[in-house]
């Protein structure tokens, strides 16, 4: 089964460099913003290509950088395409996280207090570039049928009333398949016309 693609000619060396730059820039947990934009600036992706994307990534287990970067590349460069996105996503970390881990450590007492203090203030800059990334999801949720009031029974059935996050995603998904179900084609024939 092949993958469609929106644009042609994406090679996966190219995919790489992308999400390579992207997971560089993509400090304090801003990944799909910063793929969104990659992806978007260069006319790969549609906003609306690009949040069904993400939806995805956040509702299949595992990262959701990693599943994302996979999802964009399978949509826009097949299996290699996809390989090529989350090799280029991962190999940052991967290597930063094990010299942090090396240097960190090693220290007596684990982090010095004023690195502690430095994490405090990057975890409020790392909130905004997240919300970089939701605000277009949210206004492509808020466009389509039902979207508002599903994203407010989302929001209080796990933010507010912490209910388990599957039985929640199965109704409301169940929702949004009756919501956004196919309506059958009006005929000539059946119109009495």
């Amino acid at each position: 089964m092949t993958v469609p693609t929106l644009t042609s000619g994406i090679r996966p060396a190219a995919l790489f460099r992308v999400f390579l730059g992207v997971a560089l820039s993509g400090i304090g947990g801003g990944l799909p913003a910063h793929a969104r934009r990659a992806v978007v600036e260069r006319g790969w992706l549609s906003e609306l290509q690009f949040a069904e994307s993400l939806t995805l990534a956040q509702l299949t287990p595992g990262p959701n950088a990693v599943n994302l970067a996979a999802m964009l590349g399978a949509r826009l460069g097949g299996a290699a395409g996809a390989s090529a996105a989350v090799m280029g996503i991962l190999l940052p970390g991967f290597f930063s996280m094990l010299a942090v881990s090396v240097l960190t450590f090693g220290l007596p007492g684990g982090i010095p207090p004023t690195l502690q203090s430095a994490l405090r203030g990057a975890a409020c800059a790392a909130l905004g570039v997240m919300l970089t990334a939701a605000i277009p999801v949210v206004r492509v949720g808020a466009s389509v049928r039902g979207g508002a009031v599903t994203t407010a029974l989302a929001f209080v059935a796990l933010g507010v009333l912490r209910l388990n996050l599957l039985p929640v995603l199965l109704v409301l998904v169940g929702a949004g398949l009756v919501i956004h179900r196919p309506r059958p084609a009006i005929s000539e024939q059946g119109s009495g016309a």
